[in-house]
């Protein structure tokens, strides 16, 4: 599947799957998934969006999209997988930038940090993201798409409970 370009303020923007090499990385993003539902933050400026943010100074971009999850939305993230990054070229100055993004199971919910930039957090069904999405257009559609696509595969819900016992003719008698 191709990504489309679009146009996103003085940049052109795109999206790869694969491990972000050899550009800068200036912010990651993060789909963090709880259940069949997706994690929003309102963010002043931005407003229903997935956590997203700048790395700090010798932060990897996992670390920073846990960090700007739990800082935007409360949430504590458990498996996190590399979707791809978003490909952001200056139609000024032709500088390329990378924004590695990723799709992250949510392992626990708490109230916004203390200092929080952000006004709330949303579980959204998936079904009403365009809805609700500050600035949504044929791109964000498509890497969301990819994005339930690849938690489907990579991070899938649930186990089954054999994974987790053994048969019964191996349980002891006490049982």
């Amino acid at each position: 599947m191709s990504f489309p370009k679009t146009q996103w303020r003085n940049d052109q923007a795109t999206f790869v799957r694969g491990e972000s090499v050899g550009f800068p990385t200036p912010a990651a993003l993060v789909f963090p998934f709880y259940g069949d539902k997706v994690v929003l933050a309102e963010i002043p400026g931005r407003g229903w969006c997935i956590p997203s943010g700048h790395l700090e100074p010798g932060e990897t971009p996992e670390a920073a999209a846990r960090r700007e999850a739990f800082e935007e939305a409360g949430v504590t993230l458990g498996r996190v997988v590399c979707l791809g990054y978003f490909v952001l070229t200056d139609t000024q100055t032709g500088a390329i930038r990378h924004a590695p993004t990723f799709i992250a199971d949510v392992q626990g919910l708490s109230e916004l940090p203390e200092g929080s930039e952000s006004h709330g957090r949303l579980l959204a069904n998936l079904e009403d993201i365009d809805g609700l999405y500050y600035h949504w257009d044929d791109l964000l559609a498509a890497v969301f798409e990819e994005a339930v696509t690849a938690r489907e595969n990579l991070l899938p819900s649930g186990m089954a409970l054999s994974s987790f016992t053994a048969p019964l003719e191996q349980l002891p008698e006490a049982f």
